[in-house]
């Protein structure tokens, strides 16, 4: 599924399950940067799927186990989001540098996501504050068609698996 990033653009194919997927690498060296970007329907079996092919990319770009479990359960929230929330195929792009693996989920939606209040009993509104906490930073780009999520890759985890919390970050 990852390509060598050639001087040709991205030629994107099908896997067996029906999603696009393309992706590109590069050799590792220093500000050296990893790409990998997947397109499905907006089908719920296609969550499992991008979460499992993000284990595939992590593993393959080295990334720490705990790092990439991180990286797996946002792509899920982010892209579970997109599927029930958004309209349109829904667009995975995950890049990684020496500093950062930036995950973008894009969809035709210009309704912005917006973190909600869940309630002790529902069974919804908690995917963005699980994305708050896993990530260095999180937010809304494209007029509302994309949301993204950040997190070092030079840190030893996120606040939520620390086992001693930063006062900065109070609500994981």
């Amino acid at each position: 599924m990852t390509t060598h990033r050639t001087a040709t653009p991205l030629r994107p194919g099908r896997d067996d399950r029906g999603a696009h997927v393309a992706g590109a690498a590069t050799t590792r060296h220093p500000l050296a940067s990893h790409v990998f970007e997947m397109a499905m329907e907006p089908v719920g079996v296609h969550v499992a799927q991008a979460r499992r092919t993000t284990a595939t990319v992590l593993k393959q770009w080295s990334l720490p186990d705990a790092l990439a479990e991180d990286a797996r359960l946002v792509v899920s929230e982010l892209v579970s989001n997109a599927i029930i929330h958004g309209s349109g195929d829904v667009r995975l792009r995950l890049r990684h540098d020496d500093h950062e693996l930036q995950i973008r989920v894009t969809d035709d939606s210009t309704t912005p996501a917006r973190r909600r209040r869940a309630g002790a009993a529902g069974l919804g509104g908690r995917g963005l504050h699980l994305v708050a906490c896993l990530s260095t930073r999180w937010g809304v780009a494209d007029g509302g068609r994309t949301t993204y999520a950040v997190i070092s890759t030079l840190t030893e985890g996120s606040p939520c698996r620390r086992t001693t919390q930063s006062s900065s970050d109070p609500t994981c």
